[in-house]
């Protein structure tokens, strides 16, 4: 491993070193410009300069995107500081932030364009359904730490924010197709025109195809085979100067292979393993309203429907979605800047139950109702800022919720800035953890072992909503546009943290499992990133982050055989290790390395902790080569995993067995017209 790491680095080094020192003069004669021309909206719901931002906050723009080769948007994640980002198999992702991973991390909220894609069934993300066209993004905001006072519940740890181009950016075609050994086919079109004078309008579509990759335990191929279509398009206008809207919609279907394991049958009181072919469709539509006072006052009425349909073996869930949000932002004389706004969710469901997994009722609906105010207050003109605010939050669950925070910005120098905050995020129990039935073993029954005593885990209507209470310290400087540094501290503190809960018969066999709240714990660490491009051909970025999770059973679970905290603490990596580095060889031809190293883990999940599973620590480095053969065609060879034949990153929770990610080349051409 360490040799790997140094032949990783030592290329890096002898070129960066030496062009430094030629570039010096240089490099004094620039300004703060280009990094304070960046803009974010996630941390306050209205445009900010980076550096003004009292929060965790990593930008990766379309350029970032490009340059890295990724071919879906969880590959493009992994750059983020201190972002948990393993791939589970072909098409599944386990994506965290500051702990507690999984299959469904449920403390990470996910956005696109303002849409949540928080599935409302298991609490977490269908990362394979999320298939945007990677060209079509403008960038993905990305906030370590909670974001509920604007955002809601469930923004407990983070948020990523996906945000599109308007069609305005995205006129003419585009066709790009790539083919390799594992990236068998990925087919992309986008066409943008502008349609009248104040309107524009891109319709897309894209195909992929994705090969399957390994069992962890013997090799063998794991079935995992993925194909996913979708198209979509926008729409936006301007009615006047102070008048815009935006139409948009995306539709898709795929197919993907898995094999379940253990698969429960009621005939049978063992174990079998089944093949199994996932069907995912689905579609959406939003719209959106802007209406501008001045640059400082607006409002912004949106509203969004979405409609996914998802068969597996052992269930089948279809949810519709529909989301009105108002947001109104005006300033309250010369020194506060009020955003404030309402809410209204509803989530209506339905469920093909199995003998595995079923859910009571099998058909539902709930409501959530929000309203939301944050005030940033100008103590000290262009030095000091204070940012108090509120989210209030009434669901079906578990209620009514206050998300407070309180966020102190200082900026001693146009060039730094040191923030720190405290906040109070609630989580929101999923249908699954409320009203599912679970079959989770079956133990055969002498003296002919042809019945068996089954176990289940029951849904509990009684569950609280998670809490946390973080804590955060900030410090970021950028010297120019070629030397910037951000660093980040945390100390989280969580109550009623999903747990089970045991009653036991006179045999000593669970009588019944339950979910609870019954775990707490804290968790502390730190984010830090470097950003130097020391030549106009060289960029550098190095990042690293160090995470500890310490978790605890209530009274409630006092001998139980749970394992949920010793999960908790240990599913995600201590050490992040991030280096990339981009070199411009010509003025058409441009190199990227990439590598990074991740901890091992030594319980990735309940199927890890049961079978004595432990990920390895692993160097990962992956490569591409960008060639502009003329203005309009572009030639792309990529290669990811280049140091290993396969690895394992995670280990599933859920029914399937641990694989091992494969290295993986491929080349993609892409037409401008």
């Amino acid at each position: 491993m360490l040799r790997k790491l140094i032949l990783f680095l030592l290329p890096l080094l002898l070129l960066s070193v030496p062009m430094s020192l030629w570039a010096q003069e240089e490099i004094l004669e620039l300004d703060l410009e280009s990094l304070m021309e960046i803009q974010v909206i996630s941390a306050g719901r209205k445009q900010q300069n980076l550096m003004d931002v009292p929060a965790a906050i990593y930008v990766i723009t379309a350029e970032d995107i490009k340059n890295s080769g990724a071919t879906s948007v969880p590959e493009a994640l992994r750059m983020v500081p201190g972002l948990q980002v393993s791939r589970i198999g072909s098409s599944k992702w386990a994506i965290a932030s500051r702990g507690f991973n999984g299959t469904f991390s449920n403390k990470l909220l996910v956005q696109i364009d303002g849409r949540s894609v928080y599935s409302p069934t298991y609490s977490g993300v269908y990362w394979d359904v999320q298939n945007v066209l990677l060209d079509d993004i403008d960038r993905i905001e990305v906030i370590r730490g909670p974001g509920a006072t604007l955002w809601g519940a469930n923004a407990v740890n983070g948020i990523i924010n996906i945000i599109t181009k308007p069609a305005s950016d995205t006129l003419g075609g585009v066709v790009s197709v790539g083919s390799g050994n594992h990236e068998e086919q990925l087919l992309n079109f986008r066409y943008g025109v502008q349609l009248s004078k104040n309107v524009y309008g891109r319709f897309t579509i894209n195909h992929i195809e994705r090969d399957e990759f390994r069992y962890h335990a013997d090799h063998s191929d794991s079935l995992d085979d993925w194909r996913m279509t979708y198209g979509g398009f926008r729409l936006d206008g301007d009615i006047n100067l102070q008048d815009s809207w935006t139409l948009q919609g995306d539709i898709y279907s795929g197919r993907e292979g898995q094999q379940v394991y253990p698969y429960w049958t009621p005939e049978s009181p063992y174990a079998s393993t089944a093949d199994d072919r996932i069907n995912a469709d689905g579609y959406n539509l939003l719209a959106r309203w802007e209406h501008k006072f001045s640059p400082t006052s607006s409002w912004t009425l949106q509203s969004y429907f979405d409609f996914s349909d998802r068969d597996e073996i052992y269930v089948g869930q279809m949810s519709e979605t529909f989301d009105i949000d108002f947001q109104h932002r005006f300033q309250l004389g010369e020194r506060q800047d009020i955003v404030w706004g309402l809410g209204y969710r509803t989530i209506k469901d339905d469920f093909s139950n199995t003998y595995m997994v079923s859910f009571l009722p099998k058909s539902d609906r709930s409501e959530l109702l929000s309203g939301f105010i944050q005030d940033e207050i100008r103590l000290i003109d262009d030095t000091l800022w204070l940012t108090l605010g509120s989210k209030v939050e009434n669901n079906d669950y578990t209620g009514t919720g206050y998300q407070p925070s309180a966020k102190l910005l200082w900026k001693p120098t146009p060039k730094q800035s040191v923030w720190t905050s405290v906040s109070r995020a609630l989580r929101t129990p999923s249908r699954a953890e409320a009203t599912s039935l679970v079959v989770t073993n079956k133990i055969p029954l002498p003296p002919t072992y042809t019945t068996a005593y089954t176990m289940y885990i029951n849904g509990n209507d009684d569950m609280d909503a998670e809490q946390v209470t973080a804590y955060e310290l900030g410090y970021r400087y950028a010297r120019d546009s070629r030397l910037s540094f951000d660093l980040s501290l945390f100390y989280n503190r969580y109550k009623k943290l999903t747990s089970y809960s045991y009653t036991f018969l006179p045999s000593g066999l669970p009588a019944s499992i339950e979910f609870a709240n019954d775990m707490s714990g804290h968790s502390h660490g730190f984010e830090a990133l470097l950003k130097w491009n020391p030549t106009d051909w060289l960029e550098t970025e190095l990042s690293y982050s160090l995470i500890r999770l310490s978790m605890a059973m209530g009274p409630e679970s006092q001998g139980s055989p749970s394992v949920m905290d010793i999960v908790a603490e240990k599913s995600s990596p201590q050490h992040q290790l991030f280096l990339h580095g981009g070199f411009k060889l010509r003025d058409n031809l441009r190199l990227n390395l990439w590598g990074r190293y991740v901890d091992s883990l030594d319980v990735a999940s309940p199927v890890a902790a049961v079978n004595g599973d432990v990920v390895d620590s692993y160097l990962a480095v992956d490569a591409n080569l960008i060639w502009d053969i003329t203005e309009n065609l572009e030639l792309m060879l990529s290669g990811q995993n280049l140091f290993d034949d396969y690895h394992l990153e995670f280990i599933n929770e859920y029914f399937t067995p641990a694989i091992d990610i494969g290295r993986s080349l491929y080349a993609k051409v892409t037409w401008s017209f």
